[in-house]
């Protein structure tokens, strides 16, 4: 098939010509330009399925397999696996490339056929050698010679009641059969294989009868042998039959665990009533084999068998083992094909999410939770899932990394709208209520945890880490202005702001004292008034000593001295004390000392202010965070220059004093500023004249060369590079007021960022005081919107009562009956109470109601474009079936 005439090939096209040429090269090439060799045809039959299947392609299987072919691959229309196609091309070379793989299933039945029945069926006198061949390689690998298909016949059965091929070739088939070591002639069809055997070839030495109905022959390598050979019924009577022998000889015990590889190779093989049989001698589901790592419920998980990992987890004995992270392990495997009929990792990843024993936020090793994998493997449906189960997105590995950092933000805003409903009211009633859940900005505990040990505090929650990480994101912080991002912060806001607004006071009132004092101690005003600005000064100083000390204390182990602003506190409170204090240094240090004390109190003061929750205030402050960072980093790459010319200038017209000529009566002597006389002032004098501040006339031109070296100064430094700095300030001020309603809840989310690192690290860890009961119940009433007995993490809004937000509310003697269990189920919004918050902040503000609203009228509108576009399909194929109808009829 050539493409506009240009002798292009479709890829797909020349992969299937080339296997039917055998041209191996444009085979390769074929792959190499993207053809796929698993692509179904219309038949429902791919490439890599037509080379398994024809004799003589082993180069091209290997190809398929490099090219991401699976060996353990199933046709899904057929049910057929690769090892079947191989077995029908009677190719051992074929054969021999999947064999080379680990994990390949030789004994998966086709149509009740396992590969060496197919192989014994298909049997003649033209493809003996091969199918000998084959068989070797098959056993070779640990393929089972005593499978029976479904008239109860073994390999060797067929094979010895084949009368087409010769004697000689029928006995070499034998004794490759009887070279197993478990090869079983008695118990298949009640020893019919040794009858034959020993009326066709008498001459061979068979291996010793096996006592079929004696039941001391009967132990668990029998039972384990006959499970893998497919043969269920007899199994069951076997293992009756083991088991009322244990139970006679009270070995119950031993009895238990002999019978765990039983269990687990019924889980690997998809056995179910052989596993519903073992589950029911009441076997220890929760014991490990020492041989692996994985319990019962764990390979289950592996294998992708649902419905034994169904029995397990309805089973009342199993306890999950901590860190077992069940819901990791299928999360990478739910693309992978499935290996068998049996094999559904969707439908496992369903059944421990329904389970109340899975913890949907349980952490591996490296502290990773299920929702941290589906992104990494980009599964979009894994990650809906969890998200709509109330997965926690703010959860931290050990190296800091959470799970929404590289999720998309479309899904992220389309499951943040899904989590803002309402009461089915109508809109205009006065009970119409807008409901907003943040199952997924706070962390639940587990229903089964227990509570912390006697001594031991609940853990800290970082409930800020996932928001803290959407406000740095540049593809996420669009977020913030998200009704449920929005919301959250009010309450938080709610929660923290009368801590923030009695520090505000206290160190606004420190801050003038301070300011106030300095002035008048250094200008020697009124004795009286300077003594009362400076108990003032001392009660702010012993004030800030309070709060340093208290956050000392409550912060974790050193991460008190990591803050870049609890260092510069530190600082303050030294300058402070040394401004206040009479000491004994000379007035020019104590004014220097002043200085940098009203230097670090203003600093303080400005960053106070610019956290206070205005938007005009908090815009501000943000372009002056912005363009100082700008233009130092711009500066520090110009530098260079700046650096450069001073020396220059320093050359040419910084003489020394004694050449310099003597000054005329009545001029004023040159202090040496404008001459460049020193390198530190030329240094100096070349950054004031970058502002624009020359003093021309004060320079010394001799020659050409300066003319020309302050010209290019003046062009460079001041016309070009001044300009780009100030456009560049520009630039971001317009880009920050263009979002200034973006930029103040980053500001909000900044600030209760920093409240809360003060009290526990990045790992979550608190300081010595917060393990106290009393700071323990303060952090939780001042710093958790809600606490942790309350499964129910959601507000409702009333839009049509002043926009006014309740709050779930459990009755305390309710409380008191589950401190046993630190969380309960999900109560109903109808069965749930509600208070109303107090105060200024009892009502949500006007902006996240509207957005609210819209979400839902475009919710609903949305719906009910589908439902029209549903409507139409439904009455578009009836209009179709009429008209098959009719044309039915004209043509009778």
């Amino acid at each position: 098939m050539d493409l506009t005439g240009c002798g292009l090939s479709d890829p797909q096209t020349q992969l299937a010509d080339a296997l039917a040429k055998r041209k191996l090269h444009e085979f390769r090439a074929a792959l190499q330009m993207g053809a796929q060799p698993n692509l179904e045809d219309e038949r429902h039959a791919s490439i890599y399925e037509k080379a398994l299947s024809t004799p003589g392609c082993a180069e091209f299987i290997e190809e398929c397999l490099a090219h991401g072919c699976n060996v353990n691959h199933i046709n899904l229309k057929h049910n057929k696996a690769a090892i079947s196609y191989a077995t029908d091309s009677r190719d051992p070379l074929n054969l021999a490339v999947l064999l080379r793989r680990p994990e390949v299933q030789v004994d998966r039945k086709y149509g009740q056929l396992a590969p060496l029945h197919s192989l014994a069926k298909n049997l003649t006198p033209e493809n003996v050698q091969q199918v000998h061949r084959c068989m070797q390689q098959l056993l070779d690998y640990g393929a089972s010679p005593n499978v029976v298909d479904q008239g109860e016949q073994t390999p060797l059965h067929l094979v010895l009641r084949n009368k087409k091929i010769q004697h000689a070739d029928k006995l070499e088939l034998v004794k490759l059969f009887l070279q197993q070591p478990n090869l079983d002639i008695d118990t298949s069809r009640n020893g019919q294989v040794r009858e034959m055997l020993l009326a066709q070839h008498p001459e061979l030495q068979l291996p010793p009868q096996r006592l079929v109905n004696v039941d001391e022959e009967i132990d668990v390598e029998r039972l384990l042998r006959h499970l893998r050979d497919g043969d269920d019924s007899q199994f069951e009577q076997l293992l009756d039959k083991h088991k009322s022998l244990s139970d006679k000889d009270n070995q119950r015990n031993i009895q238990q665990e002999q019978y765990l590889p039983l269990l687990l190779e019924s889980i690997k093989r998809g056995k179910q009533c052989a596993f519903e049989a073992i589950l029911n001698t009441g076997i220890n589901i929760n014991q490990r084999p020492r041989e692996q790592d994985g319990s019962a419920v764990e390979l289950a998980v592996i294998w992708g068998n649902w419905r034994a990992l169904e029995k397990l987890l309805q089973h009342p004995e199993l306890k999950l083992k901590p860190g077992s992270t069940l819901l990791h392990a299928v999360i990478s495997r739910l693309d992978q094909q499935p290996l068998d009929n049996f094999c559904d990792h969707s439908r496992c990843f369903e059944l421990l999410l329904d389970s109340r024993l899975v913890d949907i936020n349980e952490r591996d090793a490296s502290g990773q939770v299920a929702l941290y994998y589906a992104v990494k493997y980009r599964n979009m449906q894994a990650v809906q899932t969890l998200l709509s189960r109330g997965a926690y997105i703010g959860a931290k590995s050990v190296f800091g990394e959470l799970a929404i950092e590289d999720m998309w933000p479309e899904l992220l805003e389309q499951h943040f709208d899904s989590c803002i409903t309402t009461n089915a009211q109508k809109p205009g009633d006065q009970n119409f209520e807008i409901i907003i859940d943040y199952k997924n900005l706070m962390r639940e505990q587990p229903i089964l945890q227990q509570q912390p040990l006697k001594g031991q505090p609940t853990p800290a929650q970082d409930e800020m880490a996932p928001i803290a990480c959407i406000a740095k994101s540049k593809e996420l912080r669009h977020l913030l202005q998200h009704p449920l991002i929005s919301s959250f912060l009010f309450l938080k806001w709610h929660r923290l702001s009368c801590i923030f607004y009695i520090n505000f006071v206290i160190y606004t009132l420190f801050t003038g004292a301070i300011v106030v004092y300095t002035l008048l101690k250094f200008h020697e005003s009124d004795t009286n008034l300077t003594a009362i600005f400076a108990i003032a000064s001392w009660m702010g100083i012993c004030y800030l000593i309070i709060r340093e000390l208290i956050q000392l204390l409550m912060a974790p182990k050193w991460n008190y001295f990591f803050s870049l602003t609890n260092l510069l506190e530190l600082a303050l409170i030294v300058l402070a004390i040394m401004t206040c204090k009479e000491s004994s240094f000379d007035k020019e240090t104590q004014r220097v000392l002043a200085v940098c004390t009203i230097l670090l109190v203003a600093l303080e003061f400005c960053l106070l202010v610019g956290s206070l929750p205005v938007l005009s205030i908090s815009t501000h402050m943000l372009m002056l965070r912005a363009v100082s960072s700008s233009f130092i980093k711009s500066f520090g790459l110009y530098s260079i220059f700046v650096v450069t010319f001073s020396l220059c200038f320093y050359i040419l017209f910084g003489k020394p004093q004694d050449q310099e000529q003597q000054p005329k009566p009545g001029a004023e002597k040159d202090d040496g500023f404008n001459s460049f006389s020193k390198p530190i002032e030329a240094l100096i004098k070349t950054i004031v004249m970058f502002t624009g501040e020359f003093d021309a006339g004060d320079i010394k031109f001799n020659s050409v060369p300066t003319y020309f070296i302050f010209l290019l100064f003046v062009f460079f430094m001041t016309i070009v590079l001044f300009n780009l700095l100030n456009g560049l300030a520009v630039s971001d001020t317009q880009a920050i007021k263009a979002q200034a309603e973006l930029n103040g809840a980053i500001c909000r989310a900044n600030t209760l960022l920093r409240y809360e690192q003060v009290l526990m690290d990045r790992k979550g860890r608190t300081g010595y005081l917060m393990s106290t009961k009393p700071l323990r119940w303060t952090y939780e009433r001042l710093m958790r919107i809600y606490p942790n007995y309350l499964a129910l993490r959601q507000i409702s809004v009333l839009p049509n009562d002043g926009n006014k937000v309740l709050i779930p509310l459990i009755d305390p003697t309710e409380m008191r009956e589950r401190n046993n269990v630190r969380f309960q189920a999900l109560p109903t919004n109808q069965d749930c109470e509600h208070k109303q918050l107090k105060g200024k902040y009892s009502r949500i503000d006007n902006r996240t109601v509207k957005l609210a609203l819209a979400l839902i009228e475009q919710r609903s509108s949305g719906e009910q474009k589908r439902q029209r576009e549903l409507d139409t399909e439904r009455r578009l194929e009836h209009i179709e079936q009429k008209l098959e109808q009719m044309l039915q009829l004209l043509q009778k």
